[in-house]
């Protein structure tokens, strides 16, 4: 019999992340909290979550079957993006566009490199196939549809051993009708391959955003689709009945169904969490404007928080090639909470860079086989490492006394690359710390100012498993005056799983046109526009205020221009010969 939700004693949330799987189970009745945490399991994400779903069950002296709601956050889909851990991919599009998901934008991140590199392309040059069919921008058939074409191309596909395929044809955004058409087809000759639509999946205007959205929606289907799929038989087995929901990017929850269809919107799944978590903490701290810090064991991240709310966009970035560089990584169509990527974890190894200079990142120790402290084999020198020999953490008592540390493990480490520095151990530990600390708040500051704020009227929420022990001297740098470490700061945003509630959709919306001003106005502008140039009544007119003001209106181009050819841009927004 199903449980609802809404009257369920217990409620848990929990969380994948690159290094650790974090659980929080909260008894509605007292008001408690039981927290947990276990080690990731890299080779199948879904063995260490169901074995800590056991583990803080048996603790709390319930069963699983008491439970009536999970909330699920995950960062698998990002970080099968970034590693390429994914489906073999096949692409269906409109002939003579199969090269747009190479193009992108023609448009350089950094102008000065000579040797600037971009993403690699999801699907490869042979795997992107042409079909005949053409619609104009407002929907209306231009050519049909090769039906033929399609089962053609999709057999292809499938016999060259593509488990998921993707399809974007131009302009589906306006009329979804090939799209659904070739959809029906593949999934009926092919019921076992992952099929996306751009037309469900990122269904706006701007062809190559929405055809690298589609892609990456594919490339992650199959694998997400399984992991859920065994989620759900292992839970059902254990006797839960109750329903299990999954944290989106925006903040908002799904059903697995919609999980299993759209994995795309579950990219920062994980930090969107944790961006909840500090409005919650900041609401209760009396702060309405804060910067949430949330630094685990493979990134830290940064959010802006202000009025009490964190800010939605419609757009993000992945797989970048340089890791804080915007337009170096992979366009997503998909709603997201505003926050960037501002440094390393506490697996993040150092080493030396080209230079022979202290560098941490981006390479991770992980879960396997860890930082050298963990015990498990790992010989590199990590930021956890660092931390326990500068006296951060008690390796007696790490993840409450349940994985003790081995300090001599993390000194020999740190001696190693010392030898190259020419350093003792501790004071490599001490360079570590501050070269992570001194990283991560240049990139906040970056991030700020380029919104026109300035950190020192900001507080700051720390949380995350390293977060609490770099916030003080990243807000010291920063010039932050509060720093709040919320109680359970290492599971903060599990916290927060369970109170988001929106949904994500998209629906086709008709912008209206410029509308002619009224007569008084457009006088009233026409008398402004002369007092500007200098040629208004009873003012001599001065040449050098009115040639310059008639030579930029002659090199005024139309919006867009500057992007480059965009096939699916309406023929007056296509760039023009100056």
């Amino acid at each position: 019999m199903a449980i609802d939700p809404s009257t369920a004693r217990y409620r848990l949330g929990f969380d994948i992340g690159g290094t650790f799987t974090d659980f929080v189970l909260l008894d509605a009745t007292t008001g408690g909290i039981s927290l947990h945490k276990c080690l990731t399991t890299p080779e199948d994400p879904a063995d260490g979550a169901l074995e800590g779903i056991r583990a803080i069950c048996a603790a709390a002296g319930i069963a699983v079957a008491d439970v009536g709601e999970l909330l699920h956050g995950t960062t698998l889909v990002t970080n099968a993006l970034i590693e390429g851990r994914g489906a073999r991919l096949g692409l269906l599009t409109t002939r003579g566009f199969r090269d747009v998901l190479e193009f992108g934008i023609e448009q350089r991140y950094d102008i000065y490199d000579l040797f600037l590199r971009f993403p690699d392309p999801l699907v490869p040059r042979h795997r992107r196939l042409e079909i005949t069919e053409r619609l104009a921008h407002d929907g209306r058939v231009l050519e049909p549809l090769d039906e033929a074409a399609v089962l053609a191309e999709g057999s292809r596909l499938v016999a060259d051993g593509c488990s998921a395929i993707a399809v974007c044809f131009l302009h589906s955004y306006a009329n979804p009708a090939h799209e659904q058409a070739a959809g029906r087809i593949l999934r009926e000759a092919f019921p076992n391959v992952s099929i996306s639509l751009s037309s469900e999946v990122a269904p706006e205007i701007r062809e190559y955003e929405r055809l690298a959205t589609t892609c990456a929606n594919a490339f992650v289907q199959p694998l997400m689709d399984r992991y859920i799929g065994r989620l759900l038989r292992e839970l059902d087995e254990l006797g839960f009945a109750g329903t299990l929901r999954l944290m989106q990017s925006d903040g908002g929850l799904c059903a697995p169904e919609v999980a299993r269809t759209f994995p795309i919107r579950l990219l920062e799944s994980g930090p969107a969490g944790g961006a909840l978590a500090t409005v919650l903490f900041a609401r209760e701290a009396g702060l309405p404007d804060a910067i949430a810090f949330d630094m685990g064991g493979t990134t830290a991240k940064s959010c802006l928080i202000e009025n009490g709310r964190a800010a939605v966009v419609p757009m993000m970035e992945t797989a970048r090639v340089r890791r804080f560089r915007r337009g170096s990584g992979l366009p997503i169509k998909a709603p997201v909470v505003d926050m960037i990527e501002i440094g390393a974890g506490g697996g993040s190894i150092a080493g030396l860079d080209e230079t022979g200079l202290l560098k941490v990142g981006p390479r991770s120790a992980g879960a396997a086989p860890g930082p050298a402290c963990y015990g498990q084999g790992g010989e590199e020198s990590t930021v956890t490492d660092a931390n326990l020999l500068l006296g951060y953490y008690d390796p007696s008592f790490f993840l409450g006394g349940s994985m003790p540390l081995d300090k001599p493990a993390a000194e020999a480490a740190l001696a190693r690359l010392g030898e190259k520095l020419g350093l003792p151990a501790i004071e490599t530990a001490a360079g570590i710390h501050a070269v992570v600390c001194e990283a991560m708040a240049g990139a906040a500051r970056v991030h700020l100012i380029e919104k026109g704020r300035d950190p020192r009227r900001y507080a700051m929420v720390a949380f995350g498993g390293a977060g609490p022990a770099h916030a003080v001297r990243v807000a010291r740098v920063l010039g932050i005056g509060q720093v709040l470490i919320p109680p359970a700061s290492g599971a903060a945003s599990r916290q927060r799983h369970g109170l988001g509630a929106g949904q994500c959709a998209s629906r086709r919306t008709r912008i209206p046109g410029p509308q002619p001003a009224p007569r008084g106005r457009r006088r009233r502008r026409r008398r402004e526009g002369r007092a500007l140039r200098g040629d208004a009544p009873g003012r001599p007119a001065s040449p050098d205020h009115g040639a310059p003001a008639r030579r930029r209106a002659c090199c005024r181009e139309p919006a867009g221009a500057d992007r480059g050819f965009r096939g699916d841009l309406p023929h007056a927004l296509h760039a023009r010969g100056r």
